[in-house]
């Protein structure tokens, strides 16, 4: 299947070529065309596309919006902290298995889960013991 690469145009000209803009950045679903309307000034998208929306005003539709917050509807900051929450538990398994010996070779690279402190604090308790042991 050949695909094919989507260019969205920046600018518009309008009234006759005197007055350029920028284009509105949306795009169709079913046609994937680009909307042929200039987009407000300071926004990416026009008055169909919710260029006039100012976004919520009272600090209750604040906290309404950041509850109801999903990334592209198909996950909810409960999913998202529920994940983290759970490579915060296997990395904290993985640093016992390290300092006990059950595990060997180079560790995983890259920055630790942010939940670690919340993940098995007992099991954090006797690493920290295991780890005095070892040093003295």
């Amino acid at each position: 299947m050949h695909r094919q690469t989507l260019h969205l145009e920046q600018k518009l000209t309008t009234l006759g070529g005197r007055v350029v803009c920028k284009r509105c950045q949306a795009k169709s679903k079913r046609t994937k065309l680009q909307c042929a309307a200039p987009a407000f000034k300071g926004k990416s998208v026009c008055k169909t596309h919710g260029g006039r929306s100012t976004g919520p005003k009272t600090e209750a539709g604040r906290q309404r919006c950041a509850e109801a917050k999903t990334i592209h509807g198909r996950e909810t900051r409960e999913a998202r902290n529920e994940r983290s929450l759970g490579l915060a538990r296997i990395a904290v398994l993985r640093e016992v298995g390290f300092a006990l010996g059950f595990m060997q070779g180079p560790r995983t690279r890259g920055r630790r889960p942010d939940l670690m402190d919340e993940a098995y604090p007992e099991l954090q308790d006797f690493l920290k013991k295991v780890v005095k042991k070892q040093e003295q």
